[in-house]
Formats: C-alpha cells, sequence, structure tokens
C-alpha cells in the first residue's frame, strides 16, 4: 500500500475514533441527567435513537483492521515479526491507561480488585472471568482473539484461501446467533456471546481486502454473502439482547443495524473515492488509539469540574472533552506510542538480520532496547502467572 493510502486509512481511523468519542459524551449525558429537557439532551436522545455512533466507530475500525493487519505478517520470521508489532504497538499504551484508571480508582476509595488488575494487564480479563477496568476497552480482547486467529490461519497456508475464511466467519457468526436461538425457543440454555459476531466484521474486512486490492477471484461473491449474514444475525439477536439487556443492542435494532449499514458503505466509498485526503485527519487517526484509551478518564475528570446538564453550555464542555482528549492523546503518541513501536521494529529488523554490520553506538542501543523487550515481555508473563497464581490461592482457599 502506499502512504497516501495509509494516509487515507488514518482519516477513516479519524472518523471512526470521533464517533465512539461522540457516542460516549451523548451516552455520559443522558446517564448523568436523564430527566433533563434541554437542547442538548434532545440531541442526544435524537442521536442515539437513530444511529448508534459508538457501534459505527466500531464496526470502521474492525474493518481497517480486517483490511489492513493481516498483512503485516512479514519478514523472514513473520510470526515472530507480527507478535513483536503487536505488542509494542497496544500494550504500552494500555498499561498506561490501566495505571491512570488504577490510581484514579484508588484516590477516590473505589480500588479495583487486584485480580482485575492483572487480568486487564493481559489484555484478556474475560478469560480469567474479571472486566474491564474500563468498560469501553471491550474491543481491545475481539482484536486480540483476531491476531491469534489471523496467525493460525496464515501457519496453516490459510490466510488467503477465499473459500476457508467465508467458512469460519460464517461458523463464527452461527456461534452467536444459535445459541441465542435455542435459548428464545426454549430448547437448551446455552452461554451467549457476541464475540463470534464481532470477529466476522474484521474478516469482512480482510474478504474486502482480497477482493478491492488482490482481486481474488470468489472473494466479492464471499464478501456479499458474508454481509449479509451478517446483517441477519444483527436482527436474529436484537430482540434477545435488548429484553436480556446485555449492550448488544441498548436503544433498539435501528440504531445498531443502521451503524453497521453506515459504517460499511462509508468504507466502501473510501476505498473507492480514496478519501479522506485530509492532513489533519490522517494526523488525528496516528493518535486514534489513545483517543480510544483516554477520553473515558479524561471526560471523568473534567466532568467533576463542568457537570452536563442537558443545556446549550454542555456543547462547550463536549469540545473541551474533545480537545483534551487529542492532546493528551498525541503526548500519549509521540512519548509512548510512537517510540515503543519504533522500538519493535529496530529489534525486529535487528534479530532477522544479525550478519548486517552496525556502528558501535547502534550495537549499544540495539543491547538497551533487547533489555526493554524482555522487561516488557517480562512484565506480560508475569501478570499471566500473578493472575493464575492467585486463582488457585482462591480455589484452594474455597477448598
Amino acid at each position: 500500500m502506499t502512504r497516501q493510502r495509509y494516509a487515507h486509512l488514518d482519516g477513516l481511523r479519524a472518523i471512526a475514533a470521533l464517533g465512539v468519542m461522540v457516542e460516549h459524551l451523548f451516552g455520559d449525558l443522558l446517564r448523568q441527567v436523564p430527566s433533563a429537557a434541554g437542547p442538548m439532551s434532545a440531541i442526544a436522545r435524537s442521536g442515539v435513537e437513530h444511529l448508534s455512533l459508538g457501534r459505527f466507530g466500531v464496526a470502521l475500525f474492525f474493518l481497517i483492521s480486517g483490511f489492513v493487519v493481516p498483512f503485516s505478517i512479514r519478514g523472514e520470521r513473520p510470526l515472530r515479526h507480527f507478535a513483536m508489532s503487536r505488542l509494542f504497538r497496544l500494550y504500552p499504551a494500555l498499561w498506561l491507561a490501566l495505571a491512570v484508571l488504577a490510581t484514579t480508582a484508588w484516590l477516590s476509595g473505589d480500588a479495583p480488585p487486584l485480580a482485575a488488575v492483572l487480568a486487564n494487564l493481559t489484555m484478556a480479563p474475560p478469560l480469567f472471568g474479571q472486566p474491564w477496568l474500563s468498560p469501553i476497552y471491550w474491543t481491545l480482547f475481539v482484536e486480540l482473539v483476531f491476531y491469534a486467529l489471523v496467525a493460525l490461519l496464515f501457519a496453516a497456508g490459510m490466510l488467503r484461501q477465499i473459500g476457508v475464511l467465508l467458512g469460519l466467519s460464517l461458523g463464527l457468526i452461527a456461534a452467536t446467533v444459535l445459541p441465542v436461538q435455542l435459548r428464545v425457543h426454549g430448547i437448551v440454555e446455552l452461554p451467549v456471546q457476541y464475540l463470534g459476531l464481532h470477529l466476522s466484521f474484521l474478516f469482512l474486512g480482510l474478504l474486502l481486502r482480497l477482493w478491492l486490492v488482490e482481486r481474488r477471484p470468489g472473494a466479492p461473491l464471499s464478501a456479499l454473502i458474508l454481509g449479509l449474514a451478517q446483517l441477519a444475525a444483527v436482527c436474529a439477536v436484537s430482540s434477545f439482547s435488548l429484553a436480556r439487556g446485555d449492550n448488544f443492542v441498548m436503544e433498539g435494532l435501528q440504531p445498531v443495524l443502521s451503524a453497521y449499514l453506515v459504517a460499511a458503505a462509508v468504507f466502501l466509498a473510501a476505498l473507492r473515492l480514496e478519501r479522506p485526503r485530509s492532513p489533519l485527519l490522517a494526523r488525528i487517526g496516528l493518535i486514534s488509539y489513545a483517543m480510544y484509551l483516554f477520553h473515558g478518564p479524561v471526560n471523568a475528570a473534567i466532568y467533576r469540574a463542568l457537570p452536563l446538564t442537558g443545556g446549550l453550555d454542555d456543547l462547550a464542555t463536549m469540545l473541551l472533552c474533545i480537545g483534551l482528549t487529542l492532546a493528551l492523546s498525541w503526548l500519549v503518541y509521540r512519548l509512548v506510542e510512537r517510540p515503543m513501536i519504533l522500538l519493535g521494529r529496530r529489534i525486529a529488523v535487528r534479530r532477522e538480520a544479525p550478519s548486517v554490520a552496525v556502528p558501535p553506538n547502534h550495537e549499544a542501543d540495539s543491547r538497551a532496547l533487547t533489555t526493554v523487550l524482555g522487561a516488557a515481555i517480562a512484565s506480560v508473563m508475569l501478570g499471566w502467572l500473578a493472575l493464575l497464581g492467585y486463582a488457585a490461592w482462591k480455589i484452594a482457599d474455597l477448598l
């Protein structure tokens, strides 16, 4: 992909991130002053009832990830390169955000349990039955599972096999829809999860890449079949989700279904027209991960001084939330994300080309970077081991 196309996709990330932020601002308003009748309350209520901007942003993020991420598996040791790039791209900023959340909760007298903190450090708290410190972060586990599936498909030589991708995607959708329908019809009480349905949108992005970029035979029909199956699945589970209150569908079928349709339309139009070409949106897209991680804490801090009321003054408060989030996210990107991404790349290149002569100062840098890498990997492993030890201790205590 060209630099122009990368900038173009960063612009889409900016649109997705801003959609998520606006949705959460509207949701905060409606939760804090549910009975307010001011103009901002009316706008927020109308927005969430007709189009879920949050789900639009998430769906757009998933499509972009599916379109781009699987094809970053490259190099002499592609899977190691892929794992290292994901590690340095995602974990450092997440750990910083978790530290902010845990510290804020501790200062407010509501410190999270140690097990929850340790589980969050792994980016997979659902595997341990623990909640996210911020419910906003639920999409990270979806992405993590997608990375694992992509690595397995690559290792098996199936990453570009259209039939395999379609079959897997339909199977993931069925893993969500069938338990719901069996419960609805009183046949059997199976556990219900929406992970499979979410994952299918990432695989839709992958199929669209194979169709629009690599021109693979069968990819257009497979993408169409998968898209129709996803729409049918959303319709099939909406009533159950709404009645159970599990937050997959919150306001009704229309805003969620509209969000998926608009996200797909925007994504396809952007690929076809190679838009947006805005340098500003491209820069915002670069910091979209930090925006995702830190907009919640920023909003909460601002609400302490400027609580939402439903009136026009809330517009200034919301713009302040967005502005401070952008500023903080840029700092996090410059001081944490970008250095860690470059660190991962340099270590990967160094390990893949050990025979290339490098200046002495670069050798010293490499040793320092290797030390940091070891510390990062050790931190992840320590989180997992500590959580497992804690679980074993609790089980032994119960026995």
